[in-house]
Formats: structure tokens, C-alpha cells, sequence
């Protein structure tokens, strides 16, 4: 146990280490943004390039603007779809500002490739200190956004679909930051960074954005993909894949994931080729081939999974393809699946690091495999065969039943149940201190197995008075989610305030406002009942809700499925 734990934590400082390195190489070098500010507006009765490029004297093009514009400068572009190419001629640096490309405020502009020669590409950017906010992305033959050759690079609140590909980052382009951005309905990749023969891709941060529907499910079409080479130091957080052939493909070192979601893939939710890959709090279902694979590169690595929740594979749970890597597995439910829950390729298990964890399996024989010739059952991990065999899993659990551990595995709600054997079973050491959707750990009288703390999981009434007095305003994520046809929003104020609760779809545009009144301090909750303010039904997909006060703004997402 105690090497187990020592080996453990050493990486978790390499973890931790690699997190402070990254935002403080983005915070240091962030440059001040200056205030000289364009228009473009092609329904504008006036608007020329020509012009002075002020609103009421806007430029035509988005082309003019991208060959005009400075560091310092800001372009923002009114409604309209502008079916031209985007390329920047300038550069932002760190001491002028950013180049700074917006859509208008409460406007949703379009990059439509649709008849467009000049490129296939809809906007590249080979220039430094860009940002690239509130602009959608649609109808291109190659990339819907194309990054090279450069840094500092923000993509914020972005729509692109119905491309070849989504999102490229290529030619050691580093320091770059995905906002909130969303890819659906493309040919090959929503996003993908890869190195060329000159130059490694780095420093990269994803933030809850979203790849799903590839076209064509016999290509190998990934969701997020960090392809082959040097690169490094990339963080996924809160970002989702689904309906692709694998969620996400990383094979860049010092690499973490948390709190991603991946589900639907036609082959592996999470396919991991690197060293010094971490997830946590991450969630893997549906994957036919595999949730998790540790796929050899030729070169040893280790892959540390920390309370991650997977469960229902078509093949394999977790699959380890070569004993040089190494799998450490702590406080993560391993569930579900028609075929083998935790597969080693090779002989041996000396790669392998586990402890507190729950496994559950549909083939109670086939928990474990090691070579497809030693095999564990449920039973066997429960009386310490599997212990003794591996030297691991000691304190680890054993479920017989999936509808024991989770709400309702059926509609994959891996939420806890009450009464699940993972409430308080797990272990301290390592473990996050939030769960998948941002609450504290622990809650009750131990952490809990998986990515949720119960009772949060759950949507149960909160035990407010083992709860930390909480200081400022605070934005839960919604319960049930996905949900049909309602929800619940909760959220928190510590002051009596007027609040402001608003429904958004992928564009941005407001389909229905919830609240707009004053409140005491304290806990709240508003159902949703997934309608427009017209009160006409919603179809399926993805949405936003928000939450303002004077002081306080944030936004999360929520999934209808009918």
C-alpha cells in the first residue's frame, strides 16, 4: 500500500506542477488589449470598404477587415452570412494588444463557404495574439478554423459544423485557449492538434467545448485528437465528445483531462498513447469498442485515472495493449460491458497500480483478463484472488448489480444511488477536492468512488449545514441531466438580489428567460420544462442556461433528449 500511494503521488506533483506551469505561462504573457474598434456590416446600406469602418460607416467585408486591422484593434461583425475567407495580414503582440475579431453584440455572424473558391480553409490564423469570439463556422471543404505557425491564440463562444474539419491546430502553434466552442458535423476531426517535421504543438487549454456527429461512421473520425509527436502540456476541461469513432485520441504528454465527458463513440472513448496522461472526474459510457485504451506508441508511459466513472463497453472496460505502460487506477467505478472489464494484453500485471475502486461487470467470469488466459471474476476481485494474484486492489469494491451503484444505468444517469456501496468508500489520497460538476469533496463521511459526490449527484436536497458558508453567488448544473422533458436549476446568493435566468440554443440567441426578479439570500431552484418563451416544445440537442446578478455571471450546459 505504501508503495502503491508513494507512486501515486509523485505523479500527481508532476500534475499539479504541469497546471501551475501552464496558467502561468497564459496569465504571464497576456497582453493588454487596446480600444481601437471597427465595423463590419454588409447589410448595411452603406457599407463599403472604403469607409471609415465605424458603425454607421461600416466596411463590406470581413476580408478588407482581416487585411486592415492591427494589434490593438477590435473588428466586430453585425448579422449576415459572409460567404468569404478570413485571414489575418497583421499580428497582435504582447505589448500592443490582441487582434481582436467579435461578432456584434447579440449577433451571430456567418462564415459560410458555401461558393468559395479562394479557400478551402473558412479563417486562418498564422499571427499571433488573436481572438476569435462569437463567430460561426460553417460549409467548408477543408477546416472550419485553421491554426499554424503561431501563439496566443483565443477561440471563444464559437459555432463550426458542417465542415471537412473542424478545428485544426498545426506547426508548433502553442499557447492557445478554446472557449466554450462547439464542433458538430464533420468529415475527419471536431478537433485536432498535430506536430509538422519542424515544430510541436504545446501548451494548449480546451475549455467546455464540444465535438459531436462525425458523417461517416467507417473513418476513423475523433472528437478531440492530439495527434503523434513531441507535443505537450495540453488540459481538457469539461469538454464532451460523442457520436464519433473515438472521443478523444491523445497522444501528447502531460496531458490532462478533467471532468470530459465521452459517450456514443463507434469505437473508444478515451484512446491514450502517452506518458504522463491524467484523467479526472472524467465520465466514458457507450463506447463499442473500448472506454479506455492505453494503445503502445513504442515508448513506456503512464496513464493515471482518478475518480473516473466508466461504464458499458462493447469489448473492452479498460484495455492495457502492451505491459511497458503503465495504468494507475484510484477511486474510479469500472461498470457495465459485454466482454471484459479491465483487459491486459500481455502477461503480467507489474504496469498496473490500483486501489479503491468498484468494479462491476455484465459478465460476472470476465472482470478481469490477463492474456486472456488468467481471468477474475467479480467474485474473485471480492475475496482478494485478484489481490493476491496482482498485489493491487486491496480496499477495492465489488457490485453485482449496475442499478446498485447508479441512479438509472439504463438512461446511463451515473449519478449515485443513496445507497450505493461508492458513497464514502473511497479515498483522500489524490483525490480532487470538486467532483465532475464542480461540487465540494468530500460530503459525508469519506470521498466517494466515480466523478459524483453524493448527495450532489443525485439532485437530492443538500445537507446545507455540513456545507461550507459559501461567499459569493454560485451556479449548479442542472438535475436530471440530460433530462426529458424537465429539469431542475439550483443555484445560490448571498445577498437578497435580482437574478436573471436565461435559456440560450447553440447561437447564442435567448429562446427563453426563466427569472427576472428579486431574491432572498440562500439556496433556489427553477424547473425548466424545455420550452421557448412561446411556449412551443424544444427539440433534442444541446443548450445554455445563464445566470446574472449585479456581481455575478456564469453559464452551463444542459442536453435535452426526447
Amino acid at each position: 500500500m505504501r508503495s502503491f500511494i508513494s507512486f501515486f503521488t509523485k505523479d500527481m506533483k508532476h500534475f499539479i506542477l504541469s497546471i501551475y506551469l501552464l496558467v502561468l505561462s497564459l496569465i504571464v504573457s497576456a497582453p493588454p488589449i487596446e480600444s481601437a474598434t471597427y465595423c463590419v456590416d454588409q447589410n448595411h446600406p452603406n457599407a463599403s470598404d472604403t469607409n471609415a469602418g465605424s458603425e454607421n460607416d461600416p466596411w463590406l467585408t470581413i476580408r478588407h477587415a482581416g487585411i486592415t486591422v492591427t494589434a490593438g484593434d477590435t473588428v466586430l461583425v453585425k448579422e449576415g452570412i459572409y460567404n468569404e475567407h478570413l485571414h489575418f495580414e497583421n499580428t497582435g503582440t504582447q505589448t500592443a494588444g490582441y487582434i481582436i475579431f467579435s461578432a456584434y453584440p447579440d449577433d451571430t455572424p456567418v462564415i459560410d463557404g458555401s461558393g468559395v473558391t479562394e479557400s478551402s480553409n473558412g479563417i486562418i490564423i498564422d499571427k499571433s495574439y488573436v481572438k476569435l469570439l462569437g463567430i460561426e463556422v460553417c460549409n467548408w471543404n477543408g477546416n472550419g478554423i485553421w491554426i499554424e505557425n503561431c501563439g496566443y491564440v483565443e477561440i471563444s463562444d464559437c459555432l463550426v459544423h458542417d465542415v471537412s474539419c473542424g478545428i485544426g491546430v498545426f506547426d508548433g502553434a502553442h499557447d492557445f485557449e478554446l472557449n466554450r466552442t462547439v464542433v458538430h458535423h464533420f468529415l475527419l476531426y471536431g478537433f485536432d492538434a498535430s506536430p509538422s517535421e519542424e515544430a510541436d504543438c504545446y501548451n494548449g487549454i480546451l475549455n467546455d467545448c464540444t465535438a459531436h456527429t462525425g458523417y461517416d461512421p467507417d473513418q476513423n473520425v475523433d472528437g478531440f485528437a492530439l495527434g503523434h509527436g513531441n507535443q505537450h502540456d495540453f488540459v481538457f476541461n469539461h469538454c464532451t465528445a460523442y457520436d464519433v469513432f473515438d472521443g478523444f485520441d491523445i497522444s501528447s504528454r502531460n496531458t490532462i483531462l478533467n471532468g470530459c465527458i465521452a459517450h456514443d463513440c463507434w469505437n473508444g472513448c478515451y484512446k491514450l498513447w502517452q506518458d504522463r496522461i491524467f484523467l479526472i472526474n472524467c465520465i466514458g459510457y457507450r463506447g463499442n469498442g473500448s472506454i479506455v485504451e492505453l494503445d503502445w506508441d513504442g515508448d513506456p508511459g503512464t496513464v493515471t485515472l482518478t475518480n473516473c466513472t466508466f461504464f458499458d463497453s462493447g469489448t473492452y472496460g479498460i484495455w492495457i495493449e502492451n505491459r511497458n505502460d503503465t495504468l494507475k487506477m484510484m477511486n474510479c467505478i469500472l461498470a457495465g460491458g459485454d466482454n471484459i472489464g479491465l483487459a491486459f494484453e500481455q502477461t503480467g500485471t507489474v504496469n498496473y497500480f490500483g486501489n479503491y475502486n468498484l468494479f462491476h461487470h455484465n459478465q460476472n467470469e470476465r472482470a478481469i483478463a490477463v492474456a486472456y488466459t488468467d481471468e477474475f471474476t467479480l467474485d474473485q476481485i471480492e475475496n482478494g484472488s485478484w489481490t493476491n494474484y496482482s498485489g493491487q486492489d486491496a480496499h477495492s469494491l465489488v457490485s453485482g448489480e449496475a442499478n446498485a451503484i447508479f441512479l438509472n444505468p439504463v438512461q446511463f444517469d451515473l449519478n449515485l444511488m443513496p445507497s450505493s456501496i461508492a458513497v464514502d468508500h473511497g479515498t483522500s489520497v489524490n483525490a480532487p477536492l470538486q467532483d465532475i460538476e464542480g461540487n465540494p469533496r468530500p460530503l459525508g463521511n469519506g470521498f466517494d468512488i466515480g466523478a459524483y459526490e453524493y448527495p450532489y449527484s443525485t439532485g437530492a436536497t443538500k445537507r446545507d449545514a455540513m456545507i461550507v458558508p459559501v461567499s459569493s453567488a454560485r451556479l449548479y448544473q442542472n438535475y436530471p441531466n440530460p433530462f426529458n422533458p424537465e429539469t431542475a436549476i439550483r443555484f445560490y446568493l448571498p445577498v437578497a438580489c435580482e437574478v436573471r435566468i436565461e435559456i440560450y440554443n447553440l447561437k447564442g440567441e435567448t429562446i427563453n428567460t426563466l427569472m427576472k426578479e428579486e431574491l432572498s439570500a440562500g439556496y433556489h431552484t427553477i424547473q425548466f420544462s424545455a420550452t421557448d418563451k412561446n411556449g412551443s416544445i424544444l427539440p433534442s440537442g444541446i443548450y445554455f442556461y445563464s445566470m446574472k446578478t449585479d456581481d455575478f455571471q456564469n453559464m452551463k450546459k444542459l442536453t435535452l433528449i426526447r
